[in-house]
């Protein structure tokens, strides 16, 4: 009797001393995964930190109160297909990724010509790209832009000298009714955007998807 009486008393401490080590070994599990579990949330944090940040925008739109038309020296030549991106140069790419207004749908784009030598009849100078998208017989954007010089317009802007910024881009924003015309230059681009029926919001869009991929 005496002899069941330690071995029970021996079970019994052996069924502490196991309960005890399985306690200190969840314990000590639990925290090896809470350490591991703060490790990857401050990744996390650390790789939304890293992410690239939205350009600075400093807008200052000129107001126009009128524009005066000038003559145009360029033959328009337009490719029934339209221009393909594939066909596009490698530094002109970034017309993959601009953000349009929904609204707003791929009408036509061509290439605009103008003679290297003028007093030859050949216009065999590829000047200017030109994208349009429409919504509706009022509300278009057409996106110009060259490699030469700034593209050619049928008008010239009256008056208007403010600046605006995005990112380190420094562009020329004016405002004529229910038109936004922008022009910059942007690694060595020469951009000229006229846009009608859209907003302010919808305008800073386009151009940081130039700006921030071109």
């Amino acid at each position: 009797m005496k002899t069941n009486k330690n071995k029970k008393i021996v079970y019994a401490i052996s069924s502490v001393c196991a309960v005890f080590i399985l306690g200190v070994g969840i314990f000590v599990g639990t925290s090896k995964l809470n350490n591991k579990g703060d490790t990857l949330e401050i990744g996390k944090t650390e790789e939304n930190i890293n992410k690239e940040e939205s350009l600075d925008i400093e807008l200052n739109i000129n107001i126009l109160k009128d524009m005066a038309m000038t003559s145009l020296d360029a033959d328009v030549k337009i490719d029934a297909n339209a221009i393909k991106l594939e066909q596009l140069p490698k530094e002109l790419m970034f017309m993959g990724n601009l953000i349009i207004p929904e609204e707003y749908e791929f009408e036509n784009s061509y290439t605009l010509y103008t003679r290297e030598n003028t007093e030859e009849a050949e216009y065999n100078v590829l000047h200017d790209y030109i994208f349009n998208y429409r919504k509706d017989d009022l509300n278009n954007i057409q996106i110009s832009f060259s490699k030469i010089e700034p593209p050619i317009r049928d008008y010239s802007i009256l008056g208007g000298d403010k600046i605006s910024k995005i990112g380190d881009v420094e562009l020329k924003i004016s405002q004529w009714k229910e038109m936004y015309i922008v022009t910059f230059k942007y690694k060595d681009i020469y951009f000229d955007i006229e846009t009608t029926g859209i907003t302010k919001k919808q305008l800073v869009s386009l151009l940081e998807s130039i700006i921030g991929k071109a």
